[in-house]
């Protein structure tokens, strides 16, 4: 069967009005039903919902109420029916194809819980949990362009879907799609009553207080009083990352982009180089000490030192590792995606710590998670995660956490940082996206696969790394990475080392063997 749709790294995203459409989010909210009525065991819906979720319903209201669609908190149901709960991120039109995946799932009698507003990717996951959903589906394209919207789906434990989840969805959605009968199915169609429908829920509050319960907050009030920006970069994380902050601190908090803006003020919203300089400036304006950035949908991080440096999620595992184990003095395994920085093959060494290393993508990080005794977990492109977390990243938390290693070891973040450098190596890293079409991008990948570049040969301290690209580690311990990307007609290029010049050197190499092909 041809695949047509098929979730990548994170989901499945596309160029809203070209791939990304709302005849497609109909169908893979089709066949996700297909997929938990048979996990279920159940058959066809008589109608536009099963009369079990009709009946929970009606438990749920209060005041008599008629309308099947209401204001909820937290968990939302109690029933053993399959459930999916759904989230959406302030992209535009998020909100409309949010309640197409709510219309579809609720005719095909799944229990359908929408967040009354937009949220961040975490707060959906922990609603997942909270509800003791079968799925998580969470309308966003994350840190892609504007133009792109997307649809991650969850797992019943509040992390990225499991390849044994994502294969059977995507045997049922590419089912639905290559049937042309099946796609003009009636129950494909959105009710016309759209007020008959789903339940809305505010997913926020629980969230919030899970935050809040992980982190040593009597040791952050105590020192919390040194002011912060947030940078929300027009995405979900807007006002409730602040509004986490604010609870601990004595000390000015700075949101900046924090409200709708359809172009995300014309930047992407990933947290890394030039789409900080906004960040950056502020912080030097209020004289502020930190700045925490958060990417479209809020599970992400980066960071701005005191200088108005960038700090990047590499710096942030870092940090936090080394204060895991020595503040919390635990140990185990440490799991990261093929591009991290190499200065987390030495905090582990140096520990006594069990590296893992993974393909991009964080639900390969969460496969590790689910399987059990991994302490810190983390990816290059701002995603991470500390024991006693639900499995999924959190740029909010993670941020949080920063925090508390500052307030706890009353130092600004440089400082911190040049500990580890003086004890772990100095490091500079620098990844680059160049778009390409998917015929020279393919004929790239074909070539790496077969040779090994003449240009790196002679510097190659051993063989490539082919875990997901073509990593080439370099006998001073300078590596370089090629990687067509697997959603993206992009070739991304990654390289370390411990100068700019060396790195300069490195992405260097990277443009002449990409354009020599």
């Amino acid at each position: 069967m041809k695949q047509e749709i098929k979730f990548g790294t994170d989901g499945w995203r596309g160029i809203v009005g070209f791939d990304y459409t709302e005849e497609k989010i109909k169908i893979i909210s089709s066949g996700i039903s297909d997929y938990l009525r048979e996990k279920y065991s159940l058959s066809q819906p008589e109608g536009p919902a099963s009369r079990e979720q009709k009946d929970t319903h009606e438990n749920l209201s209060t005041g008599g109420q008629d309308n099947d669609r209401m204001q909820n908190q937290g968990n939302c149901s109690q029933e053993k029916t399959p459930k999916v709960v759904i989230g959406y991120d302030t992209r535009f039109l998020s909100d409309r194809f949010a309640k197409t995946a709510a219309a579809i799932f609720f005719q095909n009698g799944i229990g359908t819980y929408l967040s009354d507003n937009f949220i961040t990717t975490p707060a959906l996951s922990k609603a997942v949990v909270d509800n003791k959903a079968d799925l998580g589906v969470m309308i966003t394209a994350s840190h892609n362009p504007y133009y792109y919207n997307g649809y991650k789906i969850k797992g019943p434990y509040g992390g990225s879907a499991t390849m044994d989840i994502v294969k059977p969805l995507e045997d049922k959605v590419n089912a639905i799609f290559n049937n042309k009968e099946a796609r003009s199915l009636p129950n494909n169609n959105i009710p016309r009553d759209p007020q008959n429908s789903y339940t809305e829920c505010d997913f926020l509050q629980n969230y919030k207080k899970y935050v809040l319960s992980l982190a040593d907050t009597d040791v952050i009030k105590k020192n919390f009083n040194f002011p912060v920006v947030i940078d929300a970069m027009y995405g979900a994380g807007q006002g409730l990352c602040r509004e986490i902050y604010k609870e601990l601190s004595s000390s000015e908090i700075i949101e900046i982009h924090g409200h709708k803006n359809a172009s995300f003020g014309t930047i992407n919203p990933e947290p890394i180089g030039n789409n900080l300089n906004g960040a950056i400036k502020i912080l030097k304006e209020k004289k502020s000490m930190l700045a925490i950035c958060l990417d479209g949908d809020g599970d992400r991080i980066g960071a701005i030192g005191e200088n108005g440096n960038f700090v990047s999620s590499h710096h942030i595992f870092a940090i936090l590792l080394k204060y895991l184990v020595k503040n919390d003095k635990l140990s185990g395994k440490v799991v990261k995606t093929v591009s991290t920085s190499s200065i987390i093959d030495r905090i582990c060494t140096k520990y006594g710590l069990e590296l893992l290393t993974k393909p991009i993508g964080f639900k390969y990080i969460s496969e590790e998670i689910l399987a059990g005794g991994v302490i810190m977990g983390g990816e290059e492109s701002g995603g991470l995660w500390v024991s006693g977390y639900m499995p999924e990243r959190d740029g909010i938390f993670m941020g949080l956490k920063l925090i508390e290693v500052l307030c706890r070891e009353n130092k600004s973040v440089n400082e911190v940082l040049k500990d580890i450098y003086n004890e772990f190596g100095y490091f500079v890293y620098r990844r680059a996206d160049y778009e390409i079409d998917n015929t020279r991008k393919e004929r790239l990948r074909d070539y790496l696969s077969k040779n090994i570049p003449d240009i790196l040969k002679a510097e190659m301290n051993s063989k490539p790394v082919t875990i997901d690209g073509f990593k080439y580690v370099l006998k001073d311990g300078s590596w370089i990475m090629i990687r067509p990307s697997g959603t993206e007609a992009v070739i991304r290029i990654y390289a370390e080392s411990d100068t700019n010049e060396k790195l300069d050197i490195l992405h260097n190499f990277g443009r002449k063997i990409m354009e020599s092909v």
